[in-house]
């Protein structure tokens, strides 16, 4: 992390926000990032709420004193408080932030997938509700066109309905 020695890549969002975030990714990795989009907590419970909660297959029980969940293994419907949990715990899953980045990849295809059911775009107020507990959680780079996030959303929707990749890259070790 430029001007900051070796870490987690998530330390360098913590270290200088976005910007490191993205000059530590180029540094490592030898790619141009063209754009940002960052999805939040900020009104993530209302998002899930505002579709009367996500369908989501907890792989196994999580009872996790901080992130505040307490989750038995199977499919079920959580609501926005105990979605939030799913996301965030990382002490009560065994592959820890590994573990954590794959449930949140599960979460964001199964919220793209109920977000776009009729049920929610075509009742007004679900749609109203939706949309604006979405924008308080949807931070766009400066330098990120409109193209930039709508291909972002686009790809979201596509691994939601299993015609997309979501994956995570190789890493050498799960300290860093």
């Amino acid at each position: 992390i430029p001007g900051h020695g070796s870490n987690k890549i998530n330390a360098a969002f913590a270290f200088g926000g976005p910007n490191l975030l993205v000059q530590t990714v180029e540094q490592v990795t030898d790619l141009h990032i063209d754009g940002y989009v960052e999805i939040g907590f900020a009104g993530f419970a209302s998002v899930v709420d505002s579709v009367n909660g996500v369908n989501i297959c907890v792989p196994f029980t999580m009872n996790d004193k901080k992130a505040g969940i307490n989750l038995k293994k199977g499919c079920q419907v959580l609501d926005g408080k105990n979605a939030l949990g799913f996301v965030r715990a990382r002490y009560s899953d065994p592959r820890g932030d590994i573990g954590r980045a794959e449930r949140q990849r599960q979460f964001l295809a199964a919220i793209m997938k109920k977000a776009a059911t009729p049920s929610t775009l075509l009742v007004p107020t679900r749609y109203w509700k939706f949309t604006h507990a979405s924008a308080k959680g949807l931070i766009v780079g400066e330098d990120t066109s409109l193209r930039d996030a709508s291909r972002v959303l686009l790809a979201m929707r596509a691994v939601s309905n299993d015609q997309g990749l979501s994956l995570v890259v190789p890493i050498q070790s799960v300290n860093y």
